[in-house]
């Protein structure tokens, strides 16, 4: 697990190691510090840098790029942002521009950005010469808080999200809590969402400092970022320190996922960039699911109320997008990516649900649960009811 203490390495960064199953990675942190990063990436001492980033964030910071690149010799490989990053034909593009730039098995992939410019820079560094170094530089919450402390890289198929890749570990991983303080506020609750959803799910007893950062109505505070990432990285670590591959233990971090990749995905399809960021769609996978526990007797209506709370409270709407609809989702959902965790049961998904808040139900040892359709479209028709001004009805 992350270790217990924060240590400060030469640079002044504070620095956790973060062990998942048998792989481990230094996590470096701090404000400000964008050169004290650059300068670390040097110590690698690689030939070529490879940037992996997207339109927005390369026009925002290039200037941050030419700092982490120092005297390096750098290739930027940027690409419009949004889940059409996330695709074979961009990964395919990338790889061929960074071989034909001469990048050798010394070279270092450095994402920069949030975590789809990491998937696609996680599964590029395994593939280049079956594996050269890879470092995270994440720009966003989502990024910092999520998916950077994982070893899972993968990019979507025309079927759904995540099925197509693979664990590689980073040589480190480096956030500026800075760079989040310009993120749009959209991306900075979107990547909270995810902080959450590790209280919900995984440590119950954080939600007093959550609920103390909404409240101040100021997340952007380095004082909250770095508390937020500090308890992100003590949740995510509890579960993922005897789970490499996030297959067992570490699956309780798929809660709100199912209903949620759903819902993300359907509302991209229909309003491109201008559809629900990840964290926001993983907040209404977990109202979904907190229905679909209420409606079995498991979370009582306060539990299910704590969840409308966070949720609220960190800007996210109760409600499907209007574009859409239910039977969307419900087709989409039927090819999540966590088939085949538990026998196959006609009319049903595995889904994570909590018995309690931070105490998930299991089958076996995994935190999975067969749902069947219908309860899913129940919990759904719920959530598509419901407005941001109605009263949230648990029963």
């Amino acid at each position: 697990m992350a270790s217990n203490s924060l240590s400060r390495d030469e640079s002044g960064l504070r620095s956790r190691t973060i062990v998942i199953g048998d792989r481990s990675f230094p996590y470096h942190f701090g404000r400000d510090c964008v050169a004290e990063i650059g300068a670390a990436i040097a110590e690698l001492r690689p030939d070529k840098l490879v940037f992996v980033t997207d339109d927005d964030v390369a026009a925002r910071y290039r200037h941050h790029l030419d700092t982490l690149a120092g005297s390096i010799p750098a290739l930027i490989l940027s690409h419009p942002s949004g889940e059409s990053m996330k695709t074979l034909s961009c990964l395919s593009s990338h790889l061929e521009t960074a071989l034909r730039a001469g990048i050798t098995r010394r070279s270092v992939v450095v994402s920069f950005g949030g975590g789809v410019p990491g998937n696609l820079a996680g599964l590029m560094a395994n593939l280049l010469f079956r594996g050269v170094r890879l470092v995270h530089v994440p720009t966003t919450t989502i990024a910092a808080m999520d998916s950077v402390l994982s070893l899972k890289q993968a990019i979507n198929s025309g079927v759904g999200k995540n099925h197509l890749g693979t664990y590689y570990a980073p040589e480190a991983v480096f956030t500026d809590v800075e760079l989040f303080t310009t993120l749009p506020e959209r991306e900075l609750r979107s990547g909270l969402c995810e902080m959450a959803k590790n209280c919900l799910a995984i440590q119950p007893s954080a939600l007093a400092g959550l609920r103390e950062v909404i409240a101040a109505g100021d997340m952007t505070t380095p004082k909250s970022l770095l508390w937020l990432l500090d308890a992100s990285i003590a949740a995510k670590s509890a579960v993922t320190r005897d789970d490499t591959f996030e297959r067992r233990e570490g699956l309780v971090l798929e809660y709100g996922h199912t209903a949620g990749h759903a819902i993300e995905i359907c509302d991209h399809r229909a309003r491109g960039v201008a559809g629900l960021p990840h964290g926001a769609a993983i907040a209404l996978g977990m109202l979904v699911a907190a229905h679909i526990s209420h409606a079995r007797g498991w979370l009582s209506d306060d539990e299910v109320s704590v969840h409308y709370e966070i949720v609220t409270g960190l800007g996210v709407e109760p409600a499907l997008p209007a574009a859409v609809g239910v039977d969307d989702v419900l087709a989409v959902i039927a090819d999540d990516n966590k088939k085949g965790y538990l026998p196959p049961r006609p009319d049903t998904v595995p889904f994570v649900l909590l018995r309690s808040l931070g105490r998930p139900e299991r089958t076996g040892d995994l935190p999975l649960v067969p749902v069947a359709v219908r309860e899913i479209r129940a919990a759904l028709d719920v959530i598509a009811q419901q407005s941001a001004a109605a009263p949230v009805a648990v029963g």
